[in-house]
């Protein structure tokens, strides 16, 4: 009898916790300005062109080459400072984790990339070595990464910025 009194009681309690909840409001959905577009894009080049900076400064270093990779890491520090005030102009503007977008997606185009550049490779090898139905799958393969680099790049438009599809 105890326990059917303290299930009724926490029956009637968690009715009243539901009751008292309100279901969320539905938002729109967030439309961006023509000059919101052109600086997640300038964002984006500004993040690519940081990561070619650094990557170039790491490959002088291994050189030896000291003074080139100082200017490298020079201008690195400068992209880095361009990439801060865009960022911080694009948050006022109400985007939401501008320079993390912006990484994502020059990641996202960067990894398609080298999927279509290792399957055209592995076709590649197949036909010189006589194979003719792994090159057909690997044919296949690269066309499918294609589809789905196209794909992405129809559902990245979100932001109206046209991207172009470079041929690996």
């Amino acid at each position: 009898m105890k326990k059917l009194g303290l299930l009724v009681v926490a029956a009637m309690f968690s009715a009243a916790s539901f009751a008292q909840t309100t279901t969320p409001a539905t938002t729109t959905p967030a439309t961006t300005t023509p000059t919101e577009k052109t600086q997640v894009k300038d964002l984006r080049k500004e993040v690519r062109a940081y990561d070619n900076k650094k990557a170039e400064a790491k490959a002088q270093i291994k050189k030896g080459n000291l003074t080139a990779a100082q200017t490298d890491l020079a201008t690195a520090k400068t992209d880095k400072a361009d990439i801060k005030t865009d960022a911080k102009t694009l948050k006022s503007e109400g985007v939401a984790h501008p320079v993390k977008l912006a990484t994502k997606e020059v990641k996202k185009a960067e990894v398609a990339k080298a999927d279509l550049k290792t399957a055209k490779a592995a076709e590649q090898t197949d036909v010189k070595a006589g194979n003719i139905t792994g090159a057909q799958a690997a044919q296949a393969a690269a066309a499918a990464d294609k589809k789905d680099l196209k794909k992405d790049i129809r559902e990245a438009k979100r932001d109206g910025v046209k991207r172009h599809l470079h041929k690996a």
